[in-house]
């Protein structure tokens, strides 16, 4: 058998494996745009799940009293008299010369009792001496506190005080007639 050469032949091209190659691409591209794709959306749920949230805290809550702040110091007292004799305590300790102002302020609201006054008799008019003595503390020296108070009678002479002593009610003195929470 003899071969016979054909001038100018050229050696057959594989066509067909170019087509495969180009088709192998076309579908690698396709599936390359679609892992992007997915690439971007699990990029985006993983910031939006690892990012630090913004977590808003209520301020602390904290139970005071019953009791009274007192220029911003707290002092806890079980009963209403006690809240009452210790802040006009505080008020005839600190301002001695405003004592008759204040309890001027606190008569006011009175008919036929001062609340303080510098004798039993005068804090107690025509009641016995065993009487007002039961109905009252002595305030300091030489003063004495009617202990024979509602609270909300309480609550109308102490403010009275406090403004004829030059402080702010509710904001440099202020009562706590029960647990309160506040915050701390």
């Amino acid at each position: 058998m003899q071969t016979q050469t054909i001038p100018n032949a050229q050696p057959q091209f594989p066509i067909w494996e170019l087509e495969q190659i180009e088709s192998t691409i076309r579908a690698s591209l396709q599936w390359l745009a679609t892992l992007e794709n997915r690439r971007e959306a699990l990029t985006a749920e993983l910031e939006r799940i690892t990012r630090p949230q913004l977590v808003i805290t209520k301020a602390p809550m904290k139970m005071i009293g019953p009791g009274l702040e007192y220029r911003e110091a707290m002092s806890v007292h079980w009963n209403y008299i006690d809240i009452h004799t210790e802040l006009l305590r505080r008020l005839w300790t600190e301002f001695p010369d405003r004592r008759e102002a204040m309890a001027k302020a606190m008569g006011c609201y009175g008919t036929t009792r001062a609340y303080v006054a510098k004798t039993l008799a005068e804090l107690f008019p025509g009641q016995p001496t065993a009487w007002a003595q039961r109905y009252s503390r002595t305030l300091v020296d030489g003063w004495y506190v009617d202990t024979n108070l509602n609270r909300e009678r309480m609550r109308r002479i102490l403010p009275a005080a406090v403004e004829a002593a030059g402080l702010r009610w509710g904001k440099d003195v202020k009562t706590y007639w029960r647990p309160t929470q506040i915050a701390g």
